[in-house]
């Protein structure tokens, strides 16, 4: 086969699901939401537009699982069904044609900027490089209860995700949100069950996978999004 023979054959997915090619477009925070980080038709029209090029997989920006910890003014927050409608004909208009639509799904922790989040949290109190002080602010250290309680917002957006009709969820573990944050040495100096050795580090991120699981099925496309390395000294590689 040649290689667009190959890039424009199907590709089956160990879940069951087939995607219709190997051609795919990766999350670009989209900042579509309103004020209030809720859904707005221009998500749906620019998803319809993507979908027309036949891309066998595009996968959304950041929707945060909490709307007190956002990654950047407009991202959408997905808690609860109160947009369900909106949800609904975004996952349509992006999968016009047979396109598969993913919704990226993220916690910024520490990563968040100081004009809309005043107390930020983290694996660890553990702050950014000082020179992005006048733009985040020092974090606190998460409790074993909040970080449950994120592992069930994870799980509960991709519920969502999954009746407003998506067709896959991935976990953003990636350019140092979150998930990323725990998986760091650096970032995640915890000596409880969430940080130390590498396999306490991944036990959030394995928590959320777990979580995920038992809310979709066995069936959903669930993805991760993860750095080779974090180009950080003292961080993580591949």
């Amino acid at each position: 086969m040649s290689a667009a023979q190959i890039l424009s054959a199907p590709l089956a997915l160990p879940c069951g699901v087939t995607l219709p090619n190997r051609f795919g477009k990766s999350a670009m925070s989209e900042a579509l939401g309103t004020l209030d980080n809720r859904v707005t038709p221009a998500l749906a029209t620019l998803y319809r537009r993507w979908a027309m090029g036949q891309t066998g997989l595009v996968i959304t920006g950041n929707v945060m699982i909490d709307r007190r910890h956002l990654g950047e003014p407009g991202n959408v927050a997905l808690e609860d069904a109160r947009d369900m409608t909106a949800l609904k004909e975004w996952a349509d208009a992006g999968q016009h044609g047979g396109t598969h639509l993913w919704m990226q799904l993220n916690h910024p922790g520490k990563q968040a900027p100081n004009l809309i989040v005043k107390n930020p949290v983290a694996p660890s109190a553990i702050s950014l490089a000082p020179h992005l002080s006048r733009f985040f602010n020092a974090p606190r250290e998460l409790t074993d209860g909040e970080i449950q309680e994120i592992i069930e917002r994870f799980a509960r957006s991709a519920g969502l995700a999954k009746q407003a009709g998506f067709s896959g969820v991935q976990i953003h573990g990636a350019h140092g949100y979150l998930v990323s944050q725990f998986l760091s040495p650096l970032h995640n100096q915890r000596q409880d069950r969430w940080g130390g050795s590498l396999e306490k580090r991944a036990h959030f991120v394995l928590e959320i996978l777990k979580a995920i699981r038992a809310e979709v099925g066995a069936q959903f496309p669930v993805g991760i999004k993860m750095n080779s390395a974090d180009f950080q000294r003292g961080g993580f590689t591949e």
